[in-house]
């Protein structure tokens, strides 16, 4: 937009802020300037700091400028030229400029009485205004009307414009259009309602005011009350307007309760206005507290739909948990995934279906997540499923508190790890195992060897084992039959040992086994009976067989050495059986 298209938008906002200005201080100036040269009720700046509210404060000084003229031509209207008008002036103005200035520094400007929480800051801003103008305002005017006492000159400026802000910033920012409480009044079914309770409030407050017998003042709260719950900012604004017309105009008659006050009519007028006050300051909390209840209710409907659409189509689980660990909800991928039916496991613990062996850890992390609720809990654990089978699950839980900081809920995510475990055993499998033989390969076998190092039970035996002249059978039969020779040797030495023993291929032809908790007595006797056998069996080779065998080394595992030592001290003695004439099982020396 450019500088000329701004110029024509500010015009029509800047003109309205002069005139409604000078209307505001001549009622201001005609109609309450009863004592002292103060307005008792001066709403003027209410307007002013509505409009400086919504405005950015480049714009401040055009509308600042106009009000000042507005008030100024009023004055010169009013009582002529006087020496004290263009100051008296400014320092009315600057009233508004002051708060403006404290509300958008406590960054409230665009929120005024959207919540609760912006009210005190409104009035603080207000009074904290006031107050600092009252000061140079009440010097003014004790020089301006010689006699007045400084002291309560002051206190009725702060009460006049204080209340006035009060009553005065709220109505001016409800009416404004951009507000849209106005569009919310234009549906039907709610101008029905405003009609009503229009009629209330301005029922109500005609009997309250039309009598001055009995002090009914209160009488008129229960109906702004209700047009505050029916119609939220608007009701609270059109009822206090209402209350201000009808009980304005027979206070001034001489009618109302507030006649039964003792004072003047000065005392009377800002004791009406401190009544208006107090209903806006009643109203306005409550509908501020129903705008946010309403904006709560809207944000859980949108966030209850989003989860309950995640919910019904998301491939995890998802679980909500009492803080006991009752199950309060749990998603329908609960059928597919683990085959319950979501209806069943409501209202049930969900520990009961983790597997008894990750029990214990899952209540520990459970416990620690609901002391430090501001993290992440991420935890694997086994589940068993409605067909009995125990499954691998990934948990990510957050907790939920309430108001007092207490857990309230937990919220979880479950995600089915068997597939992913699979495949991480697969690779594991394939990153241990010989390709062809399926028996550990040499750096799996070595980090068995040094496991059993430094487990607290007995060591047991290193055995080395070679095929004897296994290049012969390469290159007679062929290398499908010198694997065939592998896979049979491998098979053999699988069958024939311990589940706590491990089987490794270290080499092309070269073989090793650990004895676990074995002396190297019983080592040696395990490799002769394997010699022998492998030595009887025969090994498909073409259209005949052919049968091999093996030499070995044994040495006992010693802690004092390293691993590299032991399968040196291995490698020798199964050297030694070779160079004694192969298919023979030596001992290892020292």
């Amino acid at each position: 937009m450019s500088i000329r298209e701004q110029s024509r938008a500010m015009a029509l906002p800047v003109v309205s802020t002069m005139l409604l200005y000078a209307a505001l201080t001549a009622a201001g100036g005609l109609l309450t300037r009863l004592n002292h040269g103060i307005a008792l009720i001066w709403l003027a700046n209410g307007p002013l700091l509505a409009m400086l509210c919504k405005t950015p404060p480049r714009q401040w000084p055009a509308y600042v400028v106009a009000a000042w003229t507005g008030m100024f031509g009023v004055v010169l209207a009013v009582s002529g030229w006087h020496p004290i008008a263009m100051p008296y002036a400014m320092v009315d103005v600057g009233e508004a400029v002051i708060a403006a200035a404290l509300l958008r520094r406590w960054r409230v400007n665009d929120t005024l009485f959207r919540s609760i929480g912006t009210m005190p800051v409104f009035v603080a801003a207000c009074f904290v205004s006031v107050a600092l103008c009252a000061l140079p305002g009440a010097a003014v005017a004790v020089v301006a009307y010689q006699g007045s006492l400084f002291w309560p000159v002051f206190v009725d400026w702060i009460i006049g414009h204080g209340l006035g802000l009060l009553l005065g910033t709220p109505l001016a920012l409800v009416a404004r259009r951009d507000e849209g409480v106005w569009a919310e009044l234009a549906r039907p079914r709610h101008a029905v309602i405003a009609v009503g309770v229009v009629l209330l409030v301005a029922v109500t407050t005609l009997a309250t005011f039309w009598q001055d017998a009995l002090p009914l003042l209160f009488l008129p709260v229960l109906p702004v009350v209700i047009a505050t719950f029916a119609l939220h900012r608007a009701g609270a604004a059109v009822s206090i307007v209402i209350v201000a017309a009808i009980g304005g105009v027979l206070t001034v008659q001489g009618h109302g309760p507030v006649m039964l006050m003792h004072g003047d009519a000065a005392a009377r007028l800002q004791f009406f206005q401190f009544y208006l006050a107090a209903l806006f300051v009643t109203a306005l909390p409550i509908a501020a507290l129903l705008k946010q209840r309403e904006a709560l209710s809207q944000a859980l409907a949108e966030n209850e739909a989003r989860y309950r659409l995640l919910a019904d189509n998301a491939t995890d689980i998802m679980v909500t948990l009492n803080p006991d660990g009752t199950i309060r909800f749990i998603s329908p991928s609960v059928r597919e995934i683990a085959l319950y039916e979501p209806e069943v496991l409501i209202g049930t613990s969900l520990i009961d279906i983790i597997s008894p062996e990750d029990r214990d850890r899952v209540r520990a992390y459970y416990h620690a997540g609901l002391a430090a609720p501001e993290r992440t809990v991420v935890l694997e654990f086994r589940a068993v499923k409605a067909d009995g089978v125990a499954s691998w699950f990934e948990a990510n839980s957050r907790i939920v508190i309430d108001a007092d900081g207490r857990p309230a809920a937990v919220v979880c995510i479950l995600r089915d790890l068997d597939g992913r475990k699979r495949r991480e055993a697969e690779l594991e499998h394939a990153a241990s195992t010989d390709p062809l033989t399926g028996v550990l390969n040499r750096t799996a076998f070595r980090l068995c060897v040094e496991k059993r190092l430094r487990a607290d039970a007995p060591p047991g035996t290193l055995a080395l084992i070679d095929v004897d002249h296994f290049k012969r059978v390469n290159d007679v039969y062929g290398h499908a039959t010198g694997d065939a020779a592998l896979l049979v040797l491998a098979d053999l030495l699988r069958a024939n040992l311990r589940t706590d023993d491990a089987v490794g291929r270290i080499g092309g032809e070269e073989f090793a086994i650990l004895f676990a908790g074995r002396d190297c007595g019983a080592a040696v006797a395990i490799c002769d009976r394997l010699r022998d056998t492998l030595a009887r069996t025969d090994i498909p080779a073409g259209k005949g067989s052919l049968s091999i065998t093996m030499s070995a080394g044994v040495m006992p595992l010693r802690r004092d050495l390293t691993i590299d030592a032991l399968f040196s001290r291995a490698d020798e003695a199964l050297y030694r059986a070779k160079a004694l004439g192969r298919n023979r099982t030596e001992r290892a020396v020292g």
